[in-house]
């Protein structure tokens, strides 16, 4: 019997069809959340998404200002006060079969110091760093590892459960109380590049984050459209070095990293004609503007 009483909180925006596989491959798990809360920023009809599943105690709220962050913020306020263990889910993960119940089986053994566990991403892979990525220190060694950059490695398709530094924000659980002590920071408006990394990074001062291998999810991004790849290059700069001046790692090292993802956007748009990667190049420059604009030095 799972003592553990779990929330899901979903911020969704104007993918119902997203959504609704999501919600899908919930109700299929053989351990269902005492309540789902889901935030639309959309101007789509969800509710008739919602009505098909009854069974997973919904509680629905449209806002007007499209913000990951936000969303999530206002998410937590609706919890119950019986539940637990909050999970957030972004509304393009889909659920592998018995993920929910391998993920409550290690809150059900976690001691009191784990503070939150993600669901193990098996449509990415890690990749250990290529020269270039060590050079520029965008990419660590080993999985879930936040380098003095500022930059990481991505905690995916895991064969062993493992702790790591950071938790990928589009499937990760926290225990209740850690919402007492750490919010989302909503200076990562929108799309809310770095975000996790920036809450996970605080949160994991005080306690330990792992992967759990057998809580497997699929997370299918629809990826960037042609008129965002200008904000995404932007904040691939800017956000990046609020979250490391804010976090007190290294300035010095992660304006050296930044320099490479530029580097690396204007060789893929020059050299290989990839206009995306091009013009991502020219939202590094404001970045990098903006940044010294707002003394991220």
């Amino acid at each position: 019997m799972v003592k553990e009483k779990l929330a899901v909180i979903i911020p969704t925006k104007d993918r119902s069809t997203q959504l609704n596989r999501l919600l899908d491959s919930v109700s299929t798990q053989k351990v269902l959340p005492c309540q789902t809360i889901v935030i639309d920023a959309g101007g789509g009809d969800v509710e008739s998404v919602l009505k098909k599943f009854p069974y997973l105690n919904i509680d629905y709220t449209r806002v007007k200002l499209a913000s990951l962050t936000a969303q999530r913020n206002l998410g937590i306020t609706f919890l119950k006060p019986d539940i637990s263990l909050v999970c957030f889910f972004d509304d393009d993960v889909i659920l592998q079969e018995d993920s929910l119940v391998n993920m409550m089986k290690f809150w059900e053994d976690a001691p009191l110091d784990v503070g939150g566990a993600a669901f193990n991403n098996f449509y990415r892979k890690f990749k250990k760093p290529n020269l270039f990525e060590r050079f520029f220190r965008v990419r660590a060694e080993r999985p879930g590892v936040i380098l003095r950059s500022g930059f990481q490695s991505l905690p995916c398709s895991l064969e062993r459960t493992m702790q790591v530094d950071w938790l990928i924000g589009c499937s990760m659980m926290f225990r209740k109380k850690v919402f007492n002590e750490f919010l989302f920071d909503e200076w990562f408006s929108g799309y809310a590049h770095c975000e996790d990394i920036d809450f996970c990074c605080r949160v994991g001062k005080k306690y330990r984050l792992f992967v759990v291998a057998d809580a497997k999810i699929l997370h299918i991004s629809l990826g960037e459209k042609v008129q965002d790849y200008y904000s995404f290059g932007k904040m691939q700069i800017l956000n990046r070095l609020y979250f490391v001046k804010k976090n007190n790692l290294s300035i010095l090292l992660c304006y050296w990293a930044c320099l490479g993802i530029f580097l690396n956007n204007l060789f893929n748009g020059l050299a290989r004609f990839n206009r995306g990667s091009l013009i991502r190049a020219q939202g590094n420059i404001s970045g990098f503007s903006q940044a010294i604009y707002k003394n991220f030095l």
